[in-house]
Order: structure tokens, then C-alpha cells, then sequence
């Protein structure tokens, strides 16, 4: 019996280095490809996530540009004695155009300016303008 084993090995054996039993795989296993996707989805699941974060953080920077700029714009118009309000700055030319903000309802941008000359701007309820 174990002859007979072993023959038959020998047999296969000998078949498959001439090609005639051939169980080489080609491509990938339907698993290998579902692990690959599911991989690639969680990877890009991240990398969204913290693209998201840095474009909030960008447009957050923009409104603070933007309110610095309103603040310099109101100082000008204080000094040459205007009243300083948004629409005001936009009127006399201090401002090109009305400024609206680049972060998805914030609201809009309002300039007080105090008895001491501090200007202060604001979007929605917090103070973009000094920067604290």
C-alpha cells in the first residue's frame, strides 16, 4: 500500500514539472480583492477626514484676514472722523465690497469702534478682530 502511495506521488509529481497538471494561481483570490478595497475605503475615510479639518482651518484664517482688514479700514475712517459701520466703510470707500465670510454660517462681520479707539471686529458671537 505504501508503494502504491508513493507511486502515485512520484506520478504527480512528475506530471506537474511537464506542465500537464498545472494548479499554479493566476491573479488574486476574490478575498485578496475585497481586503484591498476595504483597506483602501478606511484609508481614504482618513485621509477625508483630515483634509476636511484643514480646509476649516483655512477658511477660519481667511476670516481672520479678512477682519484685520476691516479693522484697518475702520481705523482709516475714524481717523478722518467717518462713521465706522460695514456698510458705511463699503460707502466711503474704505472697503471695495461688502465682506462675507468663508466658513458656512458664521454670519456677518460687524465693527464697533470704542471712545479709546479700539477697534473690534466680530462674526456671528466671536471676536475675530483682536485676534485673542
Amino acid at each position: 500500500m505504501k508503494n502504491i502511495g508513493e507511486n502515485l506521488v512520484n506520478i504527480l509529481k512528475a506530471k506537474s514539472k511537464r506542465g500537464i497538471l498545472k494548479y499554479k494561481k493566476d491573479g488574486f483570490s476574490l478575498i485578496e480583492v475585497v481586503i484591498a478595497i476595504t483597506l483602501m475605503a478606511i484609508l481614504s475615510g482618513i485621509a477625508m477626514t483630515s483634509y476636511t479639518k484643514v480646509q476649516q482651518d483655512a477658511k477660519k484664517n481667511m476670516d481672520y484676514t479678512t477682519a484685520a482688514n476691516i479693522a484697518t479700514a475702520a481705523q482709516l475712517a475714524d481717523a478722518d472722523g467717518k462713521a465706522v459701520s460695514i456698510e458705511n466703510l463699503v460707502k466711503e470707500n474704505y472697503l471695495q465690497s461688502t465682506p462675507k465670510s468663508q466658513q458656512k454660517d458664521a454670519g456677518d462681520f460687524e465693527v464697533t469702534i470704542d471712545d479709546n479707539g479700539k477697534v473690534t471686529v466680530t462674526l456671528g458671537k466671536e471676536t475675530y478682530y483682536p485676534r485673542e
